[in-house]
């Protein structure tokens, strides 16, 4: 279990870093049309493709107020402060690690996975890592499925560089989403493997797995079907989705 006051630090670091972020995908999303003209016929502000980073970008910048706030009240400013004065070299610490937990998901899945993998797909495999990892708020765990979650995210990154996934699409459209179900099976054999016995890891597990299967099962058809958002990339998930859809209307 980390020291208290060593939270509290790596609050204070990572809620700045949070901030800038929404700060940012907020900048991005009002260069989207919130509303436009196709063919004649007007489409309002509430199915703009805006909407869904809208409420993200958002989200994360209320989540990091919050936990800003809450930083400095139990001494996190203090905390960094001291950790910057006591600072003698360059080296990962526990505080970057939780760090890099953070940014490398959300950058992985922003600029990699939702424009090219299916949305239901992309956002699994993006919570079942990171309520996990924080979830169980265990150091060495972080690190190894933090590097293992790298080495996947390093897979899909080959892929999409080397232009094999768009030959593999052509083969067979829905051969990224098959990759992407093997890393999420992967990523949750690993999490087993880790966590061996322990009882209330493996509680903690089904709440993670749940959570990540429930939000995008709810995000899927409110944004697609009833407010009418095309969502980034739609793949075999919500293909499947569309196919149920249209079954009992």
């Amino acid at each position: 279990m980390l020291d208290k006051s060593k939270l509290r630090g790596a609050d204070f670091i990572t809620s700045i870093g949070l901030m800038a972020f929404g700060i940012w995908m907020l900048f991005q999303t009002f260069k989207m049309p919130m509303k436009d003209t196709y063919g004649g016929v007007i489409n309002v502000w509430y199915v703009s493709p805006a909407l869904f980073p809208l409420f993200i970008g958002t989200g994360i910048i209320l989540l990091a107020i919050n936990i800003l706030i809450h930083a400095i009240k139990t001494g996190g400013f203090q905390v960094f402060k001291e950790s910057l004065q006591s600072r003698k070299g360059l080296h990962v610490t526990e505080k970057g690690y939780r760090f890099l937990a953070i940014l490398v998901p959300l950058v992985s899945l922003v600029y990699m996975n939702l424009p090219r993998i299916d949305f239901f797909l992309s956002i699994l495999l993006f919570l079942l890592f990171f309520i996990t990892v924080f979830y169980f708020d265990d150091f060495p765990f972080l690190k190894k499925l933090l590097a293992f979650y790298s080495i996947e995210m390093g897979i899909l990154v080959l892929l999409f560089l080397t232009g094999l996934d768009t030959a593999l699409i052509k083969a067979f459209r829905y051969t990224i989403d098959i990759i992407t179900l093997g890393l999420i099976l992967a990523l949750y054999i690993f999490i087993r493997l880790q966590i061996k016995e322990q009882e209330e890891w493996h509680r903690k597990l089904r709440h993670a797995l749940t959570i990540s299967v429930l939000t995008p099962l709810f995000l899927v058809p409110i944004f697609r079907f009833f407010l009418r958002v095309p969502l980034p990339k739609e793949g075999g998930i919500v293909d499947l989705m569309f196919i149920l859809y249209y079954a009992i209307r």
